[in-house]
């Protein structure tokens, strides 16, 4: 039958002034994501459940903890939230499989809305390690590329300045060290009260700025991976349109289909524009300034394609993906172009079909690809303004910016030459 965790009265005014004005340090990081989530994880019976306790002032089971809590502990009126994991214990298939757990945990509430995300790690070690290998390095600083971690010893009675907490320190992966007794501690070498609470709350107040960065950049990044799908479905519809018998109406279905593709990418990012906002979009960037025109002369005059001989729709787009893999200077969404062109190199439809016999239909579907990756920049900048609730930027401004940007990017993999201009 499990037992009740015995909850003590915390000694320390310091800790009840912490836990009433912790985010006032930072209240405009705070007011966006709400409350900061903690992750408490560390090898079995290190202490997390008595550190949650006292912590929350509730009682806790001591019992092992088999899953990662559903719903986080919570105080009302304190703004930080703490998810209890199950323990690492001694058999190497309940570690790792615990580990694997853990970081799906983290991968699916990071892409979550940001007061949803977990924001940061504490990661428990007994003051009584004896061992440098019984401190999970490798997987702490797999942890720490997503999450900010503090270590926390637990039972630090003293023990722990031997060695364990220098150690700790030197750890890159770690951003602070924390020492705790979460509840006093008799025996007969020691009568310890609870301590470290306070500390370790301060610690992570500390980060609430950063957090709240990376947390709102993990929602705008998860909403724009969502919406390169209607980018890869854009794409496929208007490639297929350009195959119409008829070519008044591949022009005419390949603007509407970009519109529905601009509509949906909204979407993606909670957003509802009128048809004729998105209809001036798309005119500002093919039709006023001949976007089609430069991608058709991109392709035209691009390094190391020789257009005398026969070369396929795969040959010249595998080429240009090469060129922009390797090409000086940073995209933000370089990536996203690069699965695009991939993408459309390997589509049966036209793979093997030479170059010069679908140029316009290749053109038209590129030029699509890349509308809609800028579009999903624009949104991501529009987007992230909301939430750090800043004024939202005038959309066409952002739209033509990041067009100026690839424009001026693709003129690099050209190695310079004409360029659209862009109409106010």
């Amino acid at each position: 039958m499990a037992t009740v965790t015995k909850v003590y009265k915390l000694e320390s005014c310091s800790f009840y002034m912490t836990v009433l004005n912790f985010g006032k340090k930072f209240p405009q990081a705070l007011s966006q994501f709400k409350r900061c989530n903690v992750l408490v994880i560390g090898n079995t019976g290190v202490g997390k459940s008595t550190l949650i306790s006292s912590l929350f002032q509730i009682p806790i089971s001591n019992s092992v903890t088999p899953a990662i809590s559903d719903k986080p502990y919570t105080k009302p009126g304190l703004p930080i939230a703490v998810y209890d994991a199950p323990g690492l214990e001694t058999g190497k298939k309940q570690r790792e499989k615990v580990k694997q757990d853990i970081a799906n945990f983290i991968k699916q509430k990071n892409q979550k809305e940001p007061e949803d995300q977990i924001h940061a790690v504490w990661y428990c070690v007994d003051s009584h390690v004896v061992r440098e290998s019984q401190i999970e390095q490798q997987w702490i600083a797999s942890i720490a590329k997503e999450l900010p971690v503090i270590a926390v010893i637990t039972r630090a009675s003293g023990v722990e300045k031997d060695w364990l907490h220098s150690y700790l320190e030197s750890i890159p992966s770690i951003r602070n060290v924390v020492p705790i007794m979460a509840r006093r501690e008799t025996t007969h070498h020691y009568d310890i009260n609870s301590y470290g609470l306070d500390a370790l709350l301060d610690a992570t107040e500390d980060m609430l700025e950063e957090i709240a960065q990376k947390a709102i950049l993990n929602t705008v990044n998860a909403k724009a991976n969502l919406a390169f799908g209607w980018c890869r479905d854009g794409c496929t519809k208007v490639l297929a349109s350009q195959f119409l018998p008829i070519s008044i109406l591949k022009k005419t279905t390949a603007s509407g289909l970009q519109v529905w593709m601009f509509a949906d990418i909204s979407k993606s990012f909670g957003y509802q524009f009128e048809r004729t906002l998105l209809t001036e979009l798309c005119a500002v960037s093919v039709g006023a300034v001949g976007f089609d025109n430069f991608i058709e002369e991109a392709l035209k005059n691009l390094p190391g394609i020789d257009y005398n001989n026969i070369q396929t729709v795969k040959d010249v787009l595998f080429h240009l993906t090469t060129r922009l893999e390797h090409a000086a200077g940073t995209l933000p969404f370089k990536e996203q172009l690069v699965e695009m062109l991939s993408g459309l190199g390997d589509c049966k439809l036209v793979s093997g079909l030479p170059i010069l016999s679908c140029l316009t239909a290749i053109t038209t579907t590129l030029a699509t690809g890349f509308l809609a990756v800028t579009y999903i920049e624009t949104m991501k900048t529009y987007k992230k303004a909301e939430y750090e609730g800043q004024p939202t930027p005038e959309l066409k401004e952002v739209f033509v910016e990041q067009m100026q940007q690839l424009m001026g990017f693709i003129r690099q993999l050209q190695g310079g030459g004409w360029s659209p201009s862009f109409v106010n």
